[in-house]
């Protein structure tokens, strides 16, 4: 019998992606009341509420 990868992967995430502003690197996916995280590829720090979230901005502190 053949086994297909595909279905051992499981299914991609429908969350809503939180991505870099600056460099647009992917930085979770998910809802999330509070959040302060910096990207690790170009090292700004973000904060993200559920706010923000909901109004599509996004707030920095760097």
């Amino acid at each position: 019998m053949e086994t297909k990868l595909n279905n051992l992967r499981p299914p991609k995430s429908r969350l809503p992606e939180v991505r870099c502003f600056r460099c647009n690197r992917l930085l979770f996916r998910g809802i999330a009341e509070d959040v302060e995280i910096k990207c690790s590829r170009c090292g700004v720090v973000q904060y993200i509420g559920k706010s923000s979230q909901e109004s599509g901005t996004k707030i920095s502190s760097w």
